[in-house]
């Protein structure tokens, strides 16, 4: 399983975060990337020569260009631009695009031969701007904004494992020696037999998310902003634009000087915009504030002992749900829905009760199952928990907005504890902006109705899910259900 940096070297995230130092996964990737427009003016010591670094690599290309006699590898100065845009993958950032692996791609082979003829068509038709080279996902086939993102952290390699190594040593993490060169050696952390590389925060930018690698750069702003400004100046509406491959927009800004000369000086004008952690709209770091906001708050079972299995699975889950409404009153736990003015669903809270539940399970080594959306025959649960074949509590959880909870109480969960011969049943209500006591009203009645014909009644636990304050708001009001 896939485990953020901080729980691999037993620190906290804030110890990550209050450095600034993305506290990325070991073994999974992230839809983040570094943008090399956040390396302008950045005032992290190892990175402020970073960008001009960065277009150097490319600006050196002009010079190896002008002794280019044939574009194949039997010329050595072309067979040397090919060595340029031949990029090794960089080890353990835990970004990028892959489904599995925590590293980059990699050029080689014939994309770092299909680079090199750009470069050499670029600069000989006089094009010598190191800025264009930025751009390459505008306008190259197999590059988007991931490889831009690879590139960038293989020509600057050197100063991110200076970073790692300062980092590294200011948390106290263990290291080893690595031989960047024969003579360059950085003391940095290792993973599986690889030099880790700290990421600054402040660098990294949204990955949007598109079918493959090659589309991605198609929904990144700043193109379709690049492509917009082309298309004013050859007078092509922006409809007839979208439809445009790579190698029309290749032909357009290199065979027109004006496109040319419009697209890098946007480009040298722009600034990056960096990823917000506060409102992670990602979920970077979802995961982890919850784990280390469970482990604070250990959830504390009441003597067992004695008990059949029916009853035991029946209060430890009573006692899981009690935890839950706890966790979500006082201390805050819905504030990772509450973010960009968004409002939890019913589906939200069913995830993080699940992930609560499967979390405190896993700490106390319980032997129980926790099960999510079975469905055998009647619709499928929100959850139920077992301990084998002995003992089995169904859970249901409705919003008090939704037109079916009363419907959902006294005929769903029946009927979900019916099919499962679950001998326990629980209601969580999760209020929103409906009266408490109008609920309720509601529910009692449904019960008295039950109570008469001999039904089981299911507890219910009310939970206020509305955006909770800090403490330290002037306008907190404890809401206590």
């Amino acid at each position: 399983m896939a485990i953020h940096y901080s729980q691999y070297y037993n620190l906290q995230h804030k110890d990550f975060v209050s450095k600034g130092v993305y506290n990325g996964f070991l073994d999974k990737d992230s839809l983040l990337h570094i943008d090399p427009l956040l390396l302008k003016g950045c005032s992290i010591p190892e990175f402020k020569e970073s960008y001009n670094t960065f277009l150097c690599h490319f600006q050196k290309l002009v010079h190896l260009v002008k002794y280019v006699k044939d574009t194949n590898e039997t010329d050595p100065f072309f067979k040397m631009i090919v060595k340029r845009f031949t990029m090794s993958e960089i080890s353990n950032t835990g970004l990028g695009f892959s489904k599995e692996n925590s590293h980059g791609k990699g050029i080689s082979g014939d994309l770092a031969k299909q680079l090199a003829n750009s470069a050499y068509t670029i600069i000989k038709a006089g094009l010598e701007d190191p800025e264009i080279f930025a751009l390459m996902q505008l306008i190259e086939d197999n590059v988007g904004a991931d490889r831009i993102s690879d590139m960038t952290l293989y020509i600057l390699q050197k100063d991110f494992l200076a970073y790692t190594q300062r980092i590294a040593k200011e948390l106290n993490i263990k290291t080893e020696k690595y031989n960047y060169t024969y003579d360059i050696v950085y003391e940095v952390p290792f993973y599986r037999g690889k030099p880790i590389h700290f990421i600054p925060m402040n660098l990294l930018t949204d990955l949007p998310k598109a079918n493959d690698f090659d589309d991605i750069d198609k929904v990144c702003n700043y193109n379709n902003q690049l492509k917009k400004k082309v298309a004013d100046i050859i007078g092509v509406a922006w409809a007839q634009c979208k439809e445009y491959k790579k190698r029309d927009w290749r032909e357009l800004i290199l065979g027109n000087k004006a496109c040319y000369e419009t697209v890098v000086s946007y480009y040298k004008g722009l600034k990056g915009v960096p990823y917000d952690f506060t409102s992670d709209g990602k979920k970077e770091y979802y995961d982890i504030l919850l784990n280390e906001l469970l482990l604070q708050n250990p959830l504390i079972l009441p003597s067992l002992s004695g008990y059949n299995p029916q009853t035991e699975v029946y209060e430890i889950t009573k006692s899981i749900c009690l935890q839950f409404k706890h966790l979500v009153e006082d201390n805050r736990l819905s504030e990772l829905f509450y973010k960009n003015n968004r409002k939890p669903d019913e589906t939200d809270w069913q995830m993080l009760l699940y992930t609560v539940a499967d979390t405190y399970k896993k700490a106390a080594s319980l032997d129980i199952s926790i099960t999510r959306e079975d469905n055998p025959g009647v619709g499928e649960i929100d959850f139920h928990i077992t301990c084998g074949a002995k003992a089995n509590t169904v859970i249901e959880i409705k919003r008090s907005s939704n037109a079916n909870l009363l419907h959902g109480y006294r005929t769903q969960l029946a009927a979900y504890m019916r099919a499962e011969k679950a001998d326990n049943g629980l209601f969580l209500v999760i209020m929103e902006d409906s009266s408490i006591e109008q609920i309720k009203t509601k529910i009692g009645e449904v019960q008295e109705d039950m109570k008469k014909k001999g039904e089981y009644i299911p507890e219910v636990i009310y939970i206020n899910g509305k955006k909770q304050y800090s403490a330290s708001n002037r306008n907190y009001q404890p809401s206590r259900l």
